[in-house]
Parts: structure tokens; sequence; C-alpha cells
């Protein structure tokens, strides 16, 4: 009887330990975010190239292009008078929502933007790098 108990109460520990990890490992990746967010908001609200760019994935995507490199990014925020840097600055305003890719176990979290036309969506990505690290991944607008 004494072994049984043991071995009940051994299980039970592990199945305790392994939700408790659980849920450290989900408060340290919101956790990771939020100072994320938090530098990239800021370098948003200054117009900040060079910090933006450090917080960028190597394949940026912008509008409706694919694997952009970041001056011509910085090129299309600053067109038609800086239309879309207003744009990213009023999107920082708002809170990332998280977003589970179908298929993967990628970590995703989701702006909401203003598309140009009504026909678009628009939308601020960020996802964690082959490192683990939170960047910057688009400013993307797919058609609704």
């Amino acid at each position: 009887m004494t072994h049984k108990r043991f071995t009940f109460c051994l299980v039970g520990l592990l199945l305790l330990m392994s939700l408790m990890s659980e849920v450290l490992i989900g408060q340290d990746s919101q956790q990771d975010f939020t100072v994320f967010f938090a530098k990239f908001k800021s370098a948003v609200a200054h117009k900040d190239a060079a910090t933006l760019t450090t917080l960028m994935m190597p394949s940026f995507n912008f509008i409706h292009a694919r694997n952009v490199s970041p001056p011509e990014v910085f090129k299309g925020l600053d067109a038609n008078g800086g239309l879309q840097w207003t744009n990213l600055q009023q999107s920082v305003q708002g809170d990332p929502s998280p977003y589970q890719t179908k298929g993967t176990n990628t970590s995703t979290r989701v702006l909401q933007c203003k598309p140009t036309e009504i026909i678009y969506s628009c939308l601020v990505t960020f996802q964690r790098d082959h490192h683990h690290r939170w960047r910057w991944k688009s400013m993307i607008m797919p058609t609704r």
C-alpha cells in the first residue's frame, strides 16, 4: 500500500511540475514579447530605422511584396508624405493578438493597421526567429 501511494504521489508531482513549467514558459514568452514590443513601439514613434532594422526578420514582407530589403521598407513607409509611417504609428497603439499559424508551432502576434483601400486588410505581424527572439515579420495588405 505504501509503495502504491508513493508511486501515485510521485506521478502527481511530476504532472504538477510539468504543468507549472508550461505556465512559466508561457509567462516568459509573454514577458519577452512585452519587452520586444515596447522597444518596437518606441522605435516606430521615433521613426528609428536603425533600431527597426535590427528588429526585422531577414525575409520581410511589405504591403504586397515578399523579401523586401529594409531600405525599400523605409522608402515605402516614407512614400506619400509618410502615410504608412503614420499608419504604423497608429497601429502600435493597439494590443497585438496571439495568432496560431495552421499546421505549425510558430508563435505569431498580429496588429491591425489601416488598409490603403477597402478591398484589403492590413496586418503588422511579429514572429520568433530561429533563435526564439521576437522579430517584426511584416506589414502586409492581403486582399479580403
